[in-house]
């Protein structure tokens, strides 16, 4: 997220939302430094907004409102006036099916991304082909445990929630043979540790659209917020970001559907990986990438939407429309 330190004679203070998370906190710290090193004479108050997520830890999201229990208080907060500005984990901000109008919110930047890739933590394997029979992976996430059960059927995937630190402590209880979670949280909050983390590849695990990413959130209408923010935008990541969830979008998918995608840019070009399971969970797994002018990324969306369709995944949903360019996440 570094770069170049622009002046600003800003005195004013912005009140940056956060979830009470460890990783949250730690990322939001981050937002803030850069924020303040751009912007000499701002200074940033972090406020701690306990989400309904981050309360829920005996049981799964999807049932409650999935993902969006973790962004949805920090956006009534911002409703309210009561922050500035609110730093979310890209992956967790919904799609589809928001519990919040946000209408008047804007996401006001995408900082650079940290590496999207996901993690193996086990003492027992250095990859999912290494697991002993029947062993036991622990995940809460229904794209994982689709692309789990596609390279190990006899496996068994269990349920986990919590934050990372919580996960870590079940694992080291041996509750399971081994957990999968995002590098990026690891990295952001010191934890990645190489004699028992494995990072995946993108062969061996897909990860989540906007995976890795930040969302940095304020007030449509709040034009001071929106030009501090805007300084930590990368349009590389954005880009990234938009395609990876206009392919949740185009497979209207929610926090029930196991769903993976990537997208990297290169020079003038935009590639798309994609990977779609049932929501079963079954091991068969769909694939899909494409590649297209980073002018036109609806290319590549149709592209892979094609070749999902004739692989025998179910059609695309009429409101689909595979010319539709689309709009820029800061717009």
């Amino acid at each position: 997220m570094d770069g170049r330190i622009e002046s600003m004679n800003v005195t004013q203070t912005l009140r940056l939302g956060a979830r009470g998370s460890l990783l949250s906190r730690m990322q939001t710290q981050v937002v803030a430094d850069l924020l303040e090193r751009r912007h000499p004479g701002l200074r940033v108050e972090l406020v701690i907004i306990k989400t309904t997520g981050d309360r829920l830890t005996d049981r799964p999201l999807a049932n409650d409102g999935g993902k969006g229990l973790f962004t949805k208080e920090l956006e009534q907060a911002l409703l309210a006036g009561e922050v500035d500005a609110a730093v979310h984990s890209f992956k967790d901000v919904p799609v589809t099916m928001p519990l919040v109008d946000t209408h008047a919110l804007v996401i006001a930047a995408v900082p650079p991304r940290e590496d999207p890739r996901d993690v193996l933590v086990s003492t027992r394997a250095r990859s999912i082909a290494q697991f002993p029979p029947c062993a036991h992976v622990g995940t809460g996430s229904p794209r994982r445990q689709s692309q789990i059960l596609a390279a190990r059927p006899d496996l068994t995937v269990d349920v986990i929630r919590g934050n990372i630190d919580t996960r870590l402590r079940k694992l080291w209880n041996d509750e399971w043979d081994g957990i999968i979670l995002a590098m990026a949280g690891l990295r952001r909050a010191g934890l990645f540790d190489h004699l028992t983390m494995t990072v995946l590849g993108y062969d061996e695990m897909l990860p989540a659209a906007g995976q890795g990413a930040l969302a940095l959130q304020c007030r449509r209408d709040d034009s001071r917020a929106r030009d501090l923010l805007a300084s930590l935008n990368d349009p590389a990541t954005e880009e990234c970001v938009t395609l990876e969830r206009a392919v949740v979008a185009a497979l209207q998918g929610d926090c029930h559907s196991p769903i993976a995608a990537l997208a990297t840019v290169t020079d003038d070009v935009i590639s798309l990986r994609v990977a779609v399971g049932s929501k079963n969970c079954t091991p068969h797994l769909y694939k899909a990438a494409a590649s297209a002018s980073r002018s036109h990324p609806e290319e590549a969306l149709a592209s892979v939407m094609e070749l999902l369709l004739d692989q025998g995944y179910a059609a695309a949903p009429a409101e689909y429309d595979p010319e539709a360019p689309i709009a820029h996440t800061t717009a």
